[in-house]
This record gives C-alpha cells, structure tokens and sequence, in this order.
C-alpha cells in the first residue's frame, strides 16, 4: 500500500497546483486557454446513454443563443485523462463535467471553473438547497451546477425477464437468493448467469461501496459518518465482497468478465443472452444505445442486501455536474447552455434518455421511459437520504482535499486481486486500506494547517448523523 499523488499541495491552489495535476499526465502543463481558439463554445462530458440527447442539445441551444455549441463524448474511463491532457494542450473544453479530483473551492482558485450566471428563474427552478456552499457555490457565487439527483446508488441488480421466465426465478433481494438466481440459470444450460465490468477498479469501488452501505456500514466510502473513522474491514464490506467472491469462484461469471470495461460487460448483457449484469440507473439508457431491443427485457431487482432487508443509504449534498471553464472566453455563452440544463424539458429528456436520474425527480413521470427505469428512481427518492458532508460544515475542508494523495492499491484493485487469487486475505488488505486512508487524512490536514487552514479530524466526526434521516448542520 502506497500513496500516489494525485492531489499535491496546491500552494494556495493556484499554478503550482494545475502544474501539479497535469504532470500526473507526463509533462508541464500550459496555461488554458478557451475552446482552443475554435471560435465554438466547446462542451465535453462523459455519459454514455445521453449523446444522442446532448448532441442534438448543442444544435438546438446554438441556434437558440447564436453561438455555435460543439459536444464531445468521451468514454468514462478516458475522461479525466482527457480533461489533463486538454489543460496540458491549452484546450481545456469552455464546459465540462469536473472529474479532475479537485474541491470546488481548489478548481476556482486555480482557474480551472469561472463563476456561472443563472437568471432568478433557472435558480428557483431547482430543488431548494440544490447550491451548497463549497460544492457548488464560494461565497454565495455559483461555480457548479448539479443537475442530476444526489439520490440514487449504482449497484443495481438488472436482470433479463425472458431469461427469468424461462429459467424460473423471481427477482432477488438478498445474497442468497441472487446466488439462488444465478445457480439456476447456470444449471438450465442456455444462458450465461451474469456479466460485471470487473476490469474496471473504479466501477467496482463504487459498487462495493453502495453494497456496504446497504449491508449496515454506517458511512460510506469506508468512512463512518459517526466517528469519521475509516473502516474499510468492517464486516459490511467484507461480507459485499466475498458475495462478488462466491459469484466469481462457482463460475457464474461470462468468461473474460474478469478484463471487461464498461462497453464490454454492458454490450454483452445488451445482446440478451445473460441472465443479470449489475450497473447504475444509466444501463437502460447506455442499453437503448447498443440495443434497443433488449429494453422491453430489461428489470431491476434493486440492490440486493445480505438478508433481503430494506435498503437504507446516504449521499451527501450533488455537487458540480457542470463547470465553465476559469479561462474560458465564452463565459456569457457557456452560462446560457448551462442555464439550460435547468429547463424542464431538458430535464425531462434527461429522464427520458434514463442515465442518472436527474435533479428535478417529478419529471420521471412524464418522460417516455421503461417501468423499471421509474420503479428504481422512485424507490431512490424513498430510500436516500442526506448524508453529512465535512466541507459544507466547514469549507476550509477543502484544503485538505485538495493536498490529499491516492491511495493504491484502491478497493477495486482489491476486489480484482481476491476474485483473481493475487490476494488471499481480504480482511487483512481492507486494514492495510483504512490504514491508508487514515494516513493520508492525516497528512493532508497537517499539510493544510500548515498553510494556515483551520481544520483537524473532528471536521469528519458527526456524532448525531442517525440512519434513514437526512442530516440537518
């Protein structure tokens, strides 16, 4: 277990730190500059399901604004590379999706987001406390729009209803039953039980973490809320773990899951002949994408919990889905686009193109979108709930993040090497993980105090944070 810089001190996160950041893609970086010189405001994200939607979008808004829009889809294990390589290159994208490993407030100050202006209307439109001090607003400027929804989880257990039918099973809730599911598919022979994109850590980080939650972690992303402890080896995620374990070892995996990236894993489910795949709310619309066929098959069986019991989870206040860039030379331009993205019918192409459910949940009603696709956002909306975050009871927090290094081998590398056999403790690795994260707490605080931050542990600590209610400062 070590630590690679990702985030170094920033030294007031100004050029110091874009240097920083761009030299963990080889190389100086230069000074952004706007859309390159293209005389376009570009626009860059990376969700797959939407760009269809964001393509026609940039048409739409171009002639609507009088600006030409020019959207680029990048693949998501590629996006932050991509968003490092156009800051080496001078090209940083006028509009982007922050994926940097950056805090708001290090972004600002670094010249990496320019403050967004939004009419009165586009700000009453959303939901009341959508803009959060140091997530997407700095002294009550705005920096970052959130325009998806903080309420959802991503470890989804969809599942092909003609298989179902065929095979003989009912939807699962708990371990033992999705193992019931997927012996019993394996035994009838014609089909492949299930498909993970488990040659992607990230993916897997994310999925174990929303799995522990629901298995009773009192926290997330291995920190508990209560105590702000990192307890990656709580029985929680060991127990999330060896069901993927248990999954892999009875060879209910379609062979060479163990490699897939996302397109691969989603693409192959999509052909209809697996039985399950677990993804985020965003497979029905990546799936519509490379086959359309498959979405009247398609069903949710929610995310399953050790024992079938009710899922509770936590996510704390979105933060900025889009940015403008701090150099950009469209700024009244880039605005207007995203102030758009606050409009109902955006939203409810949002909705309709079904990737994360967006930040206006109502609209899910009326957009064209498959049952299960509705069933799940709804049951989001009735089981997550407001989980407290340190930098927005404290933004000086930020400072911490910003000179907080990564931690490797991260939990999807673990999950990779004990499905592979490379590990064979897996409670001993989650340690030596806490204990890493800890460290790197640690030092970054000192660092940040140093420079003058007036931050310590206690910022982590919320005593008073009680499961299933949102947390009031």
């Amino acid at each position: 277990m070590h630590h690679l810089t990702r985030r170094h001190a920033l030294a007031g996160f100004g050029a110091a730190g874009l240097t920083a950041l761009a030299t963990a893609c080889g190389g100086p970086s230069a000074p952004p500059t706007a859309g390159g010189g293209s005389g376009a405001v570009r626009w860059w994200d990376h969700f797959g399901g939407l760009q269809e939607l964001h393509g026609q979008w940039a048409e739409d808004v171009s002639a609507t604004i009088d600006t030409t829009i020019e959207h680029t889809y990048n693949e998501p294990s590629a996006a932050t590379e991509a968003l490092q390589l156009a800051n080496q290159a001078g090209q940083l994208p006028d509009v982007y999706t922050a994926l940097v490993g950056l805090p708001l407030p290090a972004l600002v100050d670094a010249g990496w987001a320019h403050e967004i202006t939004l009419s009165e209307e586009a700000r009453n439109r959303l939901p009341e406390g959508s803009f959060v001090e140091g997530l997407t607003q700095l002294d009550g400027k705005i920096y970052g729009l959130p325009a998806f929804s903080e309420k959802q989880y991503v470890a989804c257990a969809w599942y092909n209803t003609e298989i179902a039918e065929a095979v003989g099973f009912e939807p699962p809730s708990s371990y033992d039953e999705l193992l019931a599911a997927l012996a019993a598919i394996h035994s009838h022979g014609e089909f492949d039980p299930m498909t993970m994109a488990l040659g992607v850590p990230g993916r897997m980080t994310e999925q174990i973490n929303d799995l522990a939650q629901a298995a009773g972690f009192p926290g997330y992303e291995g920190q508990r809320y209560d105590t702000g402890a990192y307890e990656y080896h709580h029985d929680a995620y060991v127990t999330a773990i060896e069901l993927y374990k248990e999954i892999s070892d009875k060879g209910f995996l379609l062979p060479g899951s163990a490699g897939f990236q996302i397109p691969d894993a989603r693409g192959r489910w999509a052909a209809g002949s697996i039985g399950f795949h677990m993804d985020g709310p965003y497979s029905p619309g990546a799936v519509r994408s490379l086959n359309p066929d498959m979405l009247p098959t398609m069903a949710v069986a929610g995310m399953p919990t050790p024992e079938g019991q009710e899922i509770v989870a936590a996510r704390g206040a979105r933060s900025s889905d889009w940015v403008v860039s701090g150099s950009t030379q469209f700024a009244e331009q880039a605005s207007q686009l995203v102030e758009t993205f606050t409009q109902e019918d955006y939203q409810t192409e949002l909705a309709t193109a079904m990737d994360q459910p967006p930040i206006l949940l109502d609209v899910v009603a009326q957009a064209d979108v498959i049952e299960p696709y509705s069933w799940l956002v709804e049951d989001f909306g009735r089981r997550v709930f407001r989980a407290p975050q340190p930098i927005v009871r404290n933004v000086e927090v930020s400072a911490v993040e910003a000179k907080r290094s990564t931690v490797t081998p991260e939990l999807g590398n673990i999950v990779q090497g004990y499905l592979g056999g490379e590990i064979t403790d897996v409670k001993q690795a989650l340690i030596d993980l806490s204990d890493a994260h800890s460290t790197a707490l640690d030092e970054a605080i000192e660092k940040a105090t140093a420079d003058g931050a007036s931050v310590d542990r206690t910022d982590w600590e919320f005593p008073d944070w009680v499961a299933g209610q949102d947390y009031v400062y």
